[in-house]
């Protein structure tokens, strides 16, 4: 017997983000879910896993923010 599970997130969809919220973003042709923060001067977006290094937007850079992640919905399949 073999379990498999899924997870995918619940998106509220949104343009605006506060800081520490987490955003799907868009970066040019590229997504990411990551803790959204904006500074002076750039945007960062931080991974929640430690081997990810923070992604630092500039503000002529491509960046949109498609919307809020909200919760997890878990599957479980046997097969």
């Amino acid at each position: 017997e073999f379990r498999r599970v899924l997870f995918r997130s619940a998106v509220h969809s949104t343009r605006e983000a506060k800081n520490g919220q987490i955003v799907v973003a868009r970066l040019g042709d590229d997504v990411t879910v990551k803790r959204f923060e904006r500074k002076s001067d750039r945007i960062e977006l931080h991974a929640e896993n430690p081997d990810f290094k923070t992604i630092i937007v500039q503000n002529d850079e491509p960046f949109e923010i498609e919307g809020l992640a909200v919760g997890l919905i878990r599957n479980n399949f046997l097969m």
